[in-house]
C-alpha cells in the first residue's frame, strides 16, 4: 500500500493556476519524503501529522504537461498527464449556479455545436462527511473536458458560459471547480469558527434543534425525511404532467406538504457549516484565480444577516486559501415574484451584495435583475449571466473589459421637490425601454410613492406629485419589478435606496 496519497482533486486533465504559487497537497504516513515535479521544477517535503503540501513557483500558461509525485524512499509515484496551467475559478452557490447546461436555454445547441477546447471541469460530488461513501465518491470524481459531452451536459451552465468566454478572451485553458448545492444558505459554506454577529443566527438555530439529540438520532431523522421527500417529489412529478404550471399551494394541496429542506443534521447539506467541512476543506488550498458566487435566494429568511454572513465567508475562504486578495465575483439576485412580489427580502439581499462590492477589496458584482422570470426561481437563459460573470472576472483581475460594470447610484443632490441622481459606470448615458419605471420617493412620513423619472444623459431627475420635500429615493425596491433602465452597454441600472 502506498505511503502517500495525492488529494482527489488532482488528476489527469486538471488545470493549475498560472501566475501564482501552485500548492499541491495530500495525506500519508509521517516521515515519508515526497518529491513533486512539474514543468522542470522540483520541490519536496516531509509528511507531518498525516498531511503534506509542496509549492511550485508561479508559471505561465501552458498545456499538455505532466506532474509526478514520488515517495523518494520506495520510488512509488503518481503520474498526472495532460495537465494545463491557465485560470482556475471556483463556481459556488445554490441552484441557479448548479443548473446544468443541458437544462438551460441554448444548452443543447451549445452541446451540439460548440467546439470548446480550452475549458475543463471538476464537479464536486453531492455528498457530506456524514455520508458513508464520501471518500469513495471523491475518488471517483475526475476532471473532464468539453469533448466529453456526457459529462459536459451536467456542468453548471453559468460556469460554462463564463469559462468559455474567459478562455477565448485570454487565450488560456480555464478550469472550473464546481461546488454547488441547491437550496443552500451561505451559512452552509461557512466555517463555524467564522460565524459572527448576524451570521451566528444560523448556527444558533442549528444548535437549538440538536439540543438533547445524539448525532445518530439527528441523522436518523434526516434519513426519514429523505424517504418522505423522495416520495413527495415523485408525486409532484406525476401531478405536474397533467397540471403544468400549478402553483406551490395547488401542488401541496394535491401531494401533501413539502418538508424541504428537512431537519438539521450533520448529513443535511443545508445545515450551517456542513458544506464547508464536507466540500471546501477538500478543495482548499488548491490554488485559485478567484471565486464566482451565485447564491442568496435561500437567505431570504434572514436577509438582514446577509452582509455579515458573506463578508465572513470571504474572510474565511481567503484565510483558508492563504490569499488575502482572492477575487470574489457576486451575482446580484435576479427579479423573482415568488409568493411575495412586493416584498423586500430579496431587495435587502441585493443591497447587501452591492454593499459587499462597495466595501471589500477585490470583489465584483454581476447585476442580474433583468435575468429573472416572474414565476420561475430558476430562469432558463444562463448565457447573459455567464457573460456578466466573465466580464467582471476579466475586468477586476485582468483589466480592460470595457463596460463590465452596471451603473450604480453614486450620489443624490436634493433640490427642492426634485432629486438629482448621479451614477458610476454611466458613461454614454442610459437606454430606457419604454417609460423609466420603478422609481419611488418618500417625504418626511417615510411613505414611498411612485415617482416620475427624467433621464438626462448620465443623470436621472426624480419627482413625485404632492411631495415637496423629498427625504428618500429608491429604485426597484420589490422582490419582483419590471427593469427598464440600462447602461449604454446594455447592463441594468442596479437597485438602490438612499435617504436625505
Amino acid at each position: 500500500m502506498a505511503r502517500f496519497q495525492v488529494a482527489p482533486i488532482f488528476g489527469n486533465e486538471m488545470v493549475l493556476q498560472r501566475g501564482k504559487n501552485i500548492c499541491v497537497f495530500g495525506t500519508g504516513e509521517d516521515g515519508t519524503i515526497i518529491r513533486a515535479e512539474l514543468c522542470g521544477f522540483t520541490t519536496s517535503c516531509v509528511i507531518t501529522n498525516g498531511r503534506w503540501s509542496v509549492v511550485f513557483p508561479p508559471m505561465g500558461a501552458c498545456r499538455y504537461m505532466n506532474m509526478v509525485v514520488t515517495d523518494t524512499e520506495t520510488g512509488e509515484f503518481v503520474h498526472f498527464s495532460n495537465v494545463a496551467i491557465g485560470e482556475v475559478w471556483l463556481a459556488g452557490g445554490q441552484s441557479n449556479m448548479e443548473l446544468e447546461l443541458e437544462k438551460c436555454e441554448g444548452g443543447e445547441e451549445a452541446l451540439a455545436n460548440d467546439s470548446t477546447k480550452d475549458v475543463r471541469y471538476y464537479k464536486f460530488p453531492k455528498v457530506t462527511l456524514a455520508d458513508p461513501d464520501h471518500a469513495e465518491q471523491l475518488e471517483k470524481t475526475a476532471w473532464t473536458t468539453f469533448a466529453n459531452r456526457d459529462a459536459a451536459r451536467h456542468w453548471s451552465a453559468v460556469a460554462y458560459f463564463c469559462a468559455k468566454e474567459m478562455s477565448e478572451h485570454l487565450g488560456v485553458t480555464v478550469g472550473i471547480i464546481e461546488c454547488t448545492r441547491g437550496g443552500t444558505s451561505a451559512s452552509c459554506w461557512l466555517d463555524r469558527d467564522y460565524s459572527r454577529g448576524g451570521a451566528q443566527v444560523y448556527f444558533n438555530e442549528y444548535d437549538a434543534y440538536l439540543e438533547g439529540k445524539t448525532v445518530e438520532e439527528a441523522i436518523a431523522e434526516y434519513r426519514e425525511y429523505e424517504k418522505y421527500q423522495s416520495a413527495w417529489d415523485s408525486k409532484v412529478e406525476e401531478f405536474l404532467k397533467t397540471n403544468p404550471g400549478a402553483s406551490q399551494a395547488e401542488i401541496e394541496a394535491a401531494c401533501g406538504e413539502s418538508k424541504f429542506p428537512g431537519p438539521h443534521a450533520p448529513c443535511n447539506p443545508r445545515s450551517p457549516g456542513v458544506l464547508f467541512d464536507s466540500v471546501v476543506k477538500f478543495i482548499c488550498p488548491y490554488t485559485l484565480g478567484g471565486v464566482l458566487w451565485y447564491q442568496g435566494e435561500s437567505d431570504e429568511v434572514h436577509p438582514h444577516a446577509y452582509y455579515t454572513l458573506m463578508t465572513q465567508i470571504i474572510r474565511n475562504w481567503r484565510e483558508a486559501w492563504h490569499d488575502d486578495t482572492m477575487p470574489f465575483v457576486l451575482g446580484q439576485l435576479q427579479m423573482y415574484a415568488g409568493n411575495d412580489p412586493d416584498g423586500e427580502a430579496w431587495c435587502l439581499i441585493r443591497e447587501a451584495q452591492m454593499r459587499i462590492y462597495d466595501t471589500i477589496k477585490n470583489t465584483g458584482i454581476a447585476v442580474l435583475t433583468d435575468c429573472g422570470e416572474r414565476d420561475n426561481l430558476h430562469p432558463a437563459d444562463k448565457r447573459p449571466v455567464g457573460h456578466r460573470f466573465a466580464m467582471q472576472a476579466l475586468d477586476i483581475v485582468y483589466g480592460g473589459c470595457d463596460g463590465a460594470f452596471a451603473p450604480a447610484l453614486k450620489s443624490a443632490i436634493w433640490r427642492g421637490d426634485t432629486v438629482e441622481l448621479q451614477f458610476s459606470n454611466a458613461r454614454g448615458g442610459f437606454k430606457v425601454n419604454g417609460e423609466p419605471t420603478g422609481f419611488e420617493i418618500c417625504g418626511e412620513d417615510g411613505v414611498y410613492h411612485p415617482a416620475y423619472a427624467d433621464v438626462s444623459g448620465e443623470r436621472i431627475f426624480v419627482t413625485a406629485e404632492d411631495i415637496l420635500n423629498p427625504c428618500g429615493v429608491r429604485y426597484l425596491w420589490r422582490n419582483y419589478a419590471k427593469v427598464t433602465v440600462f447602461s449604454a452597454f446594455d447592463l441594468p441600472l442596479a437597485p438602490f435606496r438612499i435617504t436625505k
